[in-house]
């Protein structure tokens, strides 16, 4: 092969900021070790973890719909061409090995033999040259999905256990994009299956699923991944997914032994929580599951230069009245850390030298208000339903615009009803304010590339916003070897993002996953997913 080796499986080294996870590398192909609590003890085979979770997915086909790996049941039955660890470092998944060409325009995946989906069907080459075309397919392909995969120009098989994807424009991140979040790969032979019974070839199948009430998977005995003795994951013979909106309704559940392991502790229940009851349940903090922000909308009405010349004055307005310091408070009580660009302080990619965003100050969003064209306009925020940090993150926005003396009104909506208002975004009246969130990027380019560059569909389908300086870094970032420059690019990106104001980042969103003692050899990844290479469920096994 006269390709330049940038990485293979067990070697890879390049977004491996942190020096641990070179001790796990090397057992990468032959299957990671388990978690230092399984080793201390033989685990237990068997058991079933009952999971509180936050949320649900839509529903079950997973490339149709998006499946969230912290809080939706469904994401056990998933896995990818390549997975991560604990950390959220890229390592072997179903492609054991992998290397991109010098140009950084083809990537080329070496399979690991015997691999196979729930049903028995072999992944093989061609099965996944099938997944990642079906993605692809606008008429299929979740928008989120089909963004990881918006370079990829077409696959082509080597042999049956060689795949190749070939890019439109070169990319040092594409590895990054084909984890099994969010591009997982489902049994061809089964499609037919996919909105009713869904074949992945992760740790656990599909046995039922009842929307936002039981999501019942169970062992998949043929699962690739081994622990360090060997023996093959997962343990446990199974998890119910009993998702559950309501923090006190999820709390309540773990305390009264309805569920055994919880995703989320509410945050103004988290302290007393752990003083209250630290000697009876178990708790895992996450820093960073995501990042939330308020985003305007720039297709249309008083926050677009299409309609209004002081958009970015009005912009700027909002955001001198929003409290960052309150919100901290109110919403999260004074959890996790307010947030002045997508990475925290806990992440490799956090960087310090980024422009923050106009600063609290009530007096001058009133002035910049009365004097920008439309600020008397009517101003719609939305927020999704599904998180309450969301909503109550809105509701304390809209609370402060108004004190402003901005006319706005608020809305709180399920999923669908979200979407559909971003797609018809370009209709005034639709969303002006949308109080939101996204999930950590094991890569910047997974949020840059498919959330702030001009031409990406997400992109256009939310904000619209478009900003050639912004543009050229990201595309310049996407090529970069050096992580060092990479991160002051992305820092760059951030202070325009700042000053632009498409979205107003407002907090890092943490979590406190809780289980009962009886839960052994869990810890969720770094940013909250529950199951990866060497962890979380796969090496969970419950004491009788």
């Amino acid at each position: 092969m006269t390709d330049e080796a940038i990485k293979k499986g067990p070697e890879h080294t390049r977004r491996n900021f942190l020096t641990a996870t070179t001790a796990l590398a090397g057992a990468a192909v032959v299957g990671l070790p388990a978690m230092a609590d399984a080793r201390k003890r033989n685990p237990k085979r068997g058991g079933t973890v009952r999971f509180g979770t936050r949320d649900d997915s839509v529903g079950l086909d997973t490339h149709r719909n998006f499946i969230y790996f912290v809080s939706h049941p469904l994401s056990g039955l998933v896995g990818g061409l390549l997975d991560f660890d604990a950390e959220m470092n890229v390592v072997p998944g179903i492609a054991s090995e992998w290397d991109s060409s010098k140009d950084l325009k083809t990537w080329t995946f070496k399979l690991r033999r015997g691999a196979e989906f729930h049903n028995g069907e072999t992944v093989d080459a061609n099965a996944v040259k099938w997944n990642l075309e079906r993605i692809k397919d606008p008429k299929i392909g979740h928008s989120f999905t089909r963004s990881a995969l918006s370079d990829l120009e077409r696959v082509t098989v080597d042999d049956k256990y060689t795949v190749r994807c070939h890019l439109k424009d070169p990319s040092a991140a594409f590895d990054s994009n084909v984890i099994y979040y969010p591009v997982n790969l489902m049994a061809p032979g089964a499609v037919d299956k996919a909105d009713t019974a869904p074949v992945g070839c992760g740790p656990f199948k599909f046995k039922s699923w009842k929307r936002f009430d039981t999501c019942e998977l169970v062992r998949f005995e043929n699962f690739w991944e081994t622990d360090k003795e060997g023996n093959t994951l997962p343990y446990l013979d199974g998890m119910i997914g009993k998702p559950k909106k309501e923090d006190r309704v999820r709390l309540t559940a773990l305390r009264t032994g309805e569920v055994d392991l919880i995703d989320n502790v509410a945050y103004a229940d988290a302290p007393s929580f752990i003083k209250d009851y630290g000697k009876t349940f178990d708790t895992w903090p996450v820093p960073q599951v995501g990042t939330a922000f308020v985003s305007f909308n720039l297709k249309s009405g008083p926050f677009s230069e299409k309609n209004n010349p002081d958009a970015l004055m009005l912009r700027t307005a909002a955001a001198h009245a929003i409290d960052h310091q309150a919100i901290h408070e109110a919403i999260f009580n004074n959890q996790g850390q307010i947030a002045k660009g997508f990475y925290s302080p806990s992440s490799p990619w956090y960087s310090k030298d980024i422009v923050s965003w106009p600063q609290y100050d009530p007096d001058k969003a009133k002035a910049m208000r009365k004097k920008a064209k439309d600020g008397d306009a009517k101003i719609l925020i939305i927020a999704n339903d599904s998180y309450p940090y969301m909503h109550q993150s809105g509701e304390l926005v809209h609370a402060m615009l108004k004190d402003a003396g901005f006319n706005v009104v608020f809305e709180i909506h399920p999923t669908p009803v979200i979407q559909d208002k971003y797609n018809k975004g370009a209709t005034p009246g639709q969303w002006d304010v949308d109080s939101s969130a996204n999930s950590y990027r094991i890569d910047p380019d997974g949020w840059f590339s498919r959330s702030l560059l001009s031409t990406a569909p997400e992109t256009r389908r939310r904000h619209g916003y478009k900003n050639e300086k912004v543009d050229q870094l990201i595309l310049a970032a996407r090529v970069e070897r050096d992580r060092a420059k990479r991160r002051q690019m992305y820092a760059d990106v951030d202070s325009l993002i700042n000053k632009d104001l498409p979205l107003l980042y407002t907090h890092f969103v943490p979590l406190l996953q809780a289980g009962t003692k009886k839960v052994h050899g869990y810890k969720p990844a770094f940013t909250g997913p529950f199951q990866y290479a060497g962890g979380g469920l796969r090496t969970t096994w419950i004491d009788s």
